[in-house]
């Protein structure tokens, strides 16, 4: 129901006990808040200045101010306030406000009552007792009476055509956005808002109905004011200011002064203007059936859209158009088509906008009829069809390829390629048309000849590249695979292919290409969403068909490292697989290419990848793989080097070049001759390179030791080469090593290493005979009558402590280098002077002391245990110790003796007299080895300690015991360990001499494990 409110000044109102304007009476359903914060403020009036300036006191001449707006909840109200001369006091003047308010519920009466609305009956005034209860009503109370004509009221006022439409245009803006309307018409202000209403009426009979939904107006204001809920105010003339600022972003409209402010909407061309002002000239209910219209057809848009003035303006042209105004359709083909397809496209609307889609429909018919009389078709109106046949919900798909057939009949026979290259463009963008206007060509020969054959001409030769053909085909393959099926399709794209291929900048680049997209095709029709049968056959005819054009196009001697490892067919075919088989040269090409990947396509390559090809084939690989070696930074990886100056297994000498070969490393290597030694290591684990784990191929050893005499002289000097490469290498490269050796040592070494065995025999002779000497002279001296014999210094001997009075220590003892780099280990050696020392030590703990050396750090049991306590038997006259031995006595032991002399032969890059090394002239490092042992087995013994003096003895020919310990353990040489009751200083064991030709560096390091005893000297 309809709810009623009245407001006034009276002794009490509704909501207050004291004297002043308040709502005086009301209906019971009107809540409180409602009536206070949306009535309230309407409830308002300002007597119109020109009135109030003469002091007009009858109430008839005072303007009644209507307002009709749309609260926030939905609910309408339609008020009105008018001028009181006096109040309930009879002494001062007041305003009589009367609103009704029609709930949501009722809105959409607007929409067709909106004249009851703007002339509603009202009260002039309440007499019943203030705070009464108003009835609810079922309707709004109208005046009776006949509305003038639109035309004649727009006349009366002073609206002509343009400006009605601009007044029109300023309303449905007002209405979607936030300006406002200010129109101060040219009559009298008593009759401002009886003018107003009419000419609001005449706005709401032309207006959408959503715009009817939201237009609030007031017919009259003093002042222009902006209001909520308001767009449309009515002001008294002379108020519309020129330059007051809170108006300057508004529409204006004077009618007195003509003045009209931002409401210049230009020339350009409204529809639904036009149609606006054409409806007014016909009945209510011709304008109404528009707004019916209109609002059916934007039913299912979103409500801001429905307030868009582009939709109107499309759709009053479409209206225009079903009433029979065809030129419309005629000058704006393309938009009005489109236009309507706009509509049509949502799910359902083609039902649901029938009067748009027979619109439609009626448009397409009159189309084909021009093709039908040979009219050449337009690509826009193609266009629109295309998009027509898609939506769902018609049946006149089979229409649609009828019209593009005989449209492009029509065109090829007019020779309109431009309209056959178009029409084909908009066909191929749906896939839906371009499959069923394909199938429908394809079923008719002539329709294939006149058609089909011209446009996959067209396409193919439009093709810019390669991939373009593929692209093409993998469409076809898509959604018509049976197209791909005619014998001339198959032969242009074939044809076409190698055209494209020709143009291409980088032709290895391009059918790798080609390569990849069949390889994504197979996966995609593997996972079963991949291409037709039929395509992925045809697309490996052109794999094939560009496999054969790069391997005809591509050059050896233009070849590139990253070109051969793209090329798709070397890694899959063989020569021996083309079909049709490929002539001698190509196929020669091919197997030089195969051999090629493999060289530098593969991890570790051998020889065996030459193994099918011809000699011409083999030298056109080598060159072009030489080629890329020499271009290439470094000579790493080895693995690839080796076939470059390869000729055969059954070469003389090797089945390499290996002089050039060293020569590349060595140019590649540079200044880094580490290169060429890591090469060397690299090499020795290759068949390439050795013919046994002790030989390597004659050739190859000529080229190393020809590399190190003329490139590296100095290798052998430098400790990180002998210790990293020399000492590591397998015996094959050491054998090798030591040749080289021996050739870059000095002659003089060179010498000593060829007759090294007659200068260890001459030495012993010589030893032999001066002991012999010294014992005759000691035999022949008188008594009492000493020789003075040249003093010898005694050798530093290992710190000894006795475990008890008469206990006989050990020379030394030694540990064994268990993983040979100076480490220590668990095996010990104890040497003795004594058999009987030795025979007596038997330790079945060692243990290892602090770094003080005075208390135990960790004790080790003995696990086994070693002799070599049996003295060497002593040469004739020399069966009893010399006199005075226990006093360190310069005279030799006759055992002593042959043991010394012995020692230099087996440890002489261990225990050999430095002099030695003098004498031999200062030779070069690698050939001090030599030196020393010659003239160790040449110089007099130095004098032997006597058994039990303390003095050590070479390990290797000493009385000696091997102690192993249970634990594995590492005692490191330099500790201190307790053994047997002594306290020894442990040695590292020298290791045994190199041969000749071994390395020097192992005479320095182990020179001062034994500090031998100076030559005596007689005086």
């Amino acid at each position: 129901m309809i709810t009623q409110q009245m407001y006034t000044r009276e002794r009490r109102g509704v909501y207050r006990s004291t004297e002043g304007f308040d709502t005086v009476a009301k209906s019971e359903a009107l809540e409180h808040n409602f009536v206070k914060k949306i009535l309230h403020p309407f409830c308002v009036y300002a007597a119109p200045s020109e009135l109030t300036a003469r002091g007009e006191k009858e109430e008839s001449q005072y303007p009644a101010a209507l307002h009709l707006f749309h609260a926030d909840n939905g609910e309408t109200v339609i008020g009105t306030s008018r001028y009181q001369a006096a109040d309930f006091t009879g002494q001062r003047s007041a305003f009589f406000a009367h609103n009704y308010v029609v709930p949501a519920a009722r809105a959409e009466e607007i929409v067709q009552s909106y004249g009851d609305y703007l002339f509603a009956d009202f009260a002039h005034s309440y007499e019943g007792e203030p705070g009464g209860t108003l009835p609810e009503l079922a309707a709004i109370p109208a005046a009776a009476g006949k509305r003038p004509e639109p035309l004649k009221v727009l006349q009366a006022l002073g609206f002509s055509e343009g400006l009605f439409k601009s007044l029109l245009q300023a309303v449905m803006t007002a209405v979607a956005g936030k300006k406002k309307i200010y129109i101060a018409l040219d009559v009298p202000v008593r009759e401002l808002p009886i003018r107003a209403a009419e000419l609001t009426e005449i706005l709401y009979s032309v207006l959408p109905y959503e715009y009817r939904r939201r237009l609030g107006v007031i017919t009259y204001a003093q002042e222009p004011q902006s209001r909520k809920y308001i767009h449309l105010t009515f002001v008294e003339k002379g108020s519309l200011r020129p330059g007051d600022r809170s108006i300057e972003k508004d529409f204006t409209f004077d009618l007195v002064s003509g003045r009209i402010g931002n409401a210049d909407f230009g020339d350009t061309n409204v529809p639904y203007a036009d149609l606006a002002w054409k409806l007014l000239t016909r009945s209510a209910a011709g304008r109404e059936d528009f707004a019916r219209f209109a609002d059916q057809m934007l039913r299912s848009e979103h409500p801001e859209r429905r307030l868009s003035l582009a939709l109107y303006n499309e759709l009053a042209l479409f209206y225009e158009i079903e009433q029979g105004e065809e030129r419309l359709y005629e000058e704006n083909k393309s938009l009005v088509l489109s236009g309507l397809l706009s509509y049509l496209k949502p799910e359902g609307a083609i039902e649901s906008r029938m009067r748009l889609n027979d619109m439609f429909l009626e448009r397409f018919d009159r189309e084909f009829d021009l093709i039908r009389h040979k009219g050449i078709p337009e690509p826009v109106i193609l266009e629109s069809f295309k998009d027509y046949f898609v939506l769902r919900g018609h049946s006149y798909k089979v229409k649609v390829v009828d019209y593009f057939i005989n449209g492009l009949l029509n065109s090829a026979v007019a020779g309109r390629e431009d309209v056959l290259s178009s029409a084909y463009d908009i066909i191929e963008s749906e896939d839906e048309l371009s499959a069923a206007f394909f199938k429908r060509v394809l079923a008719q020969p002539v329709f294939r000849k006149q058609l089909m054959e011209p446009y996959m001409e067209s396409r193919l030769a439009s093709a810019a590249r390669s991939a373009d053909i593929l692209r093409f085909v993998l469409h076809w393959g898509r959604f018509l695979p049976e197209a791909l099926q005619q014998a001339f399709v198959r032969d242009a794209v074939r044809d076409y292919l190698g055209e494209k291929l020709l143009q291409e900048q980088e032709p290895v680049s391009a059918v790798a290409a080609i390569h990849d997209t069949i390889e994504q095709a197979e996966k995609e029709q593997r996972r079963g969403a991949g291409v037709h049968p039929e395509a992925l056959s045809l697309l490996e005819e052109l794999a094939t068909a560009a496999d054969r054009f790069l391997l005809n196009r591509l050059s050896m001697s233009m070849l590139t490292q990253e070109q051969l490892l793209e090329i798709a067919f070397l890694r899959y075919r063989g020569a021996a697989d083309w079909h049709p088989p490929l002539d001698l040269m190509s196929k020669q090409k091919a197997n030089a290419l195969r051999a090629a990947y493999r060289w530098f396509g593969e991890e570790n390559p051998d020889a065996t990848i030459f193994a099918k090809l011809s000699p011409k084939e083999l030298d056109e690989v080598q060159l072009l793989g030489r080629r890329w070696l020499q271009e290439a930074r470094g000579a790493e990886p080895f693995e690839r080097l080796p076939l470059a100056f390869y000729y055969s297994n059954d070469r003389e000498g090797g089945p390499l070049d290996y002089e050039k070969l060293l020569e590349l490393v060595r140019v590649k290597a540079g200044e880094n001759k580490e290169t060429v030694y890591r090469f060397l290591a690299w090499s020795q684990g290759n068949p390439l390179f050795t013919v046994s784990n002790k030989k390597l191929h004659t050739g190859y050893r000529r080229a190393i030791l020809r590399y190190f005499q003329n490139h590296d002289r100095e290798a052998f000097k430098n400790r990180d080469f002998r210790k990293t490469y020399a000492d590591t290498a397998r015996p094959a490269l050491q054998n090798v090593y030591n040749e080289a050796r021996s050739q870059l040592a000095s002659p003089l070494a060179r010498w000593i290493s060829r007759s090294r065995f007659q200068l260890l025999i001459t030495g012993s002779l010589l030893g032999l005979v001066l002991i012999a000497a010294i014992v005759m002279i000691s035999l022949l001296r008188p008594d009492g009558q000493e020789t003075a014999l040249p003093e010898a210094t005694p050798s530093p001997s290992p710190v000894t402590t006795a475990g008890a009075p008469g206990d006989i220590s050990p020379v030394a003892a030694y540990v064994l280098d268990s993983g040979g780099a100076g480490e220590g280990g668990n095996e010990l050696i104890f040497t003795f002077t004594d058999p009987a020392a030795c025979d007596l030590f038997n330790p079945q703990q060692v243990h290892l002391m602090n770094a003080a050396g005075d208390e135990v750090a960790q004790s080790y049991d003995v696990e086994a245990t070693m002799r070599s306590c049996t003295a060497a038997t002593p040469q004739a006259g020399g069966n009893e110790p010399a006199a005075g031995a226990d006093d360190e006595s310069p005279t030799a032991d006759p055992a002593g003796g042959v043991e010394e002399s012995a020692s230099p032969t087996e440890g002489a890059g261990d225990n050999s007299d430095p002099a030695a090394t003098e004498a031999a002239g200062g030779t070069a490092d690698n050939a001090g080895q030599t030196a020393e042992t010659a003239d160790s087995s040449t110089a007099e013994p130095s004098a032997t300690p006597a058994a039990g003096s303390g003095a050590e003895v070479q390990p290797e020919t000493a009385l000696r015991v091997e102690v192993t310990l249970a634990q594995e353990v590492v005692i490191p040489a330099g500790s201190m360990i307790k053994a047997g009751g002594m306290t020894l200083s442990v040695k590292s064991y020298p290791q045994p001499l190199p041969s000749p030709s071994g390395d020097p560096a192992g005479d320095e390091e182990l020179e001062a494990e034994a500090t031998p005893s100076p030559k005596p000297t007689v005086e």
